[in-house]
């Protein structure tokens, strides 16, 4: 917050690029309460109109994401890199609906060793986060997901939705999932 606060001064340069580095060992030794608030964001960018930022989280709960991403960070890159814990469906509606008008890049990868599967971000339900994230974000250009479920008619959805706007859609193959019914026609 006190960064952000500095740099909000308008005798400043303007930024146009911040890096955040968000990892799970930090946050063990370092409490989230110096992080910045809505507010501390809003006037950075009155400084920064051209601000963008990216973040780079590393086995950070979801809990702490929640925290984190407050609505006025002009979000572009969000990189999700998990071998302890997994991203929710509920951060990943969240990052869609508050950084709609800016993100471009959206990378989910997880490395969690679990004999059951990978994690599934819809939660059973009807809809799938990413596709919402695909719908909403329309200037996403790249989206890459590795060691999470996508049900191969959300693949097809996200695909149509973003069409040759979508410069990169990275799925692994052991990520793709079938419905039986899907199955059964194929």
């Amino acid at each position: 917050a006190e960064m952000a606060r500095v740099l909000a001064d308008s005798n400043h340069v303007p930024l146009h690029r911040l890096s955040l580095l968000v990892h799970s060992v930090s946050i063990m030794h370092k409490s989230l309460d110096g992080m910045p608030e809505d507010e501390n964001w809003k006037a950075l960018t009155r400084n920064s109109a051209n601000l963008r930022v990216y973040i780079m989280a590393f086995d950070v709960k979801s809990d702490d994401m929640l925290r984190i991403l407050k609505p006025s960070i002009p979000l572009e890159r969000i990189h999700f890199d998990s071998y302890i814990t997994c991203v929710s469906g509920a951060v990943v509606d969240l990052i869609s609906r508050q950084y709609d008008k800016f993100l471009t890049h959206f990378i989910l990868m997880n490395d969690v060793i679990d004999m059951s599967g990978f994690p599934d971000l819809s939660d059973n339900r009807n809809e799938d986060p990413l596709v919402l994230l695909a719908w909403r974000c329309t200037r996403l250009s790249l989206l890459a997901v590795h060691g999470y479920t996508v049900w191969a008619h959300n693949l097809i959805a996200i695909a149509r939705l973003r069409g040759s706007d979508l410069k990169v859609l990275e799925v692994t193959e052991e990520s793709i999932d079938f419905d039986q019914g899907e199955l059964a026609d194929q």
